[in-house]
């Protein structure tokens, strides 16, 4: 077992391999100016469910200038409160935010993404944050229209 970088959690050799090729997707399809970061709360458990594993989907996003990330680099263990993984991992999303992605805007989506409006208007990026009435937006499907307004 080794700690993960992402999460920091003991981890078995599939979960160091799933979270190396979950960043090999997302770079390969990362823009070189990102207009909007979008946000979601934690990855999905299944690596075929992951966004960048659907390359027409992928390139679309690279394409508009929009970027997915999550909070959390990893799913969380069954059964985790998310919300409180978010909140965990809202500082190292923060620094990723000002020192790797540096967005003109940033979108939330999924209910728990809202935990991450607070640390992201602190840190100075309130300007930034595109919201549905003061919250995320509950689906990524509502996304693309959304960040491309502001």
């Amino acid at each position: 077992m080794a700690i993960c970088d992402g999460c920091g959690a003991n981890a078995e050799a599939e979960h160091i391999r799933a979270r190396i090729e979950r960043l090999e997707l997302a770079t390969r399809y990362r823009p070189v100016h990102i207009q909007a970061l979008l946000v979601g709360p934690v990855p999905p458990s299944r690596l075929e469910d992951y966004f960048y594993a659907s390359e027409a989907k992928a390139a679309e996003l690279q394409r508009s200038g929009m970027f997915l990330v999550y909070a959390a680099e990893c799913p969380p263990a069954e059964g985790a409160d998310t919300r409180e993984v978010v909140r965990r991992a809202a500082a190292n999303l923060v620094l990723r935010v000002r020192h790797s992605y540096k967005p003109k805007s940033i979108v939330l989506f999924g209910p728990a993404a809202s935990e991450l409006i607070a640390p992201l208007r602190d840190a100075g990026f309130g300007e930034q944050l595109v919201l549905q009435d003061g919250k995320a937006f509950p689906e990524l499907a509502d996304l693309p229209r959304a960040a491309g307004q502001h």
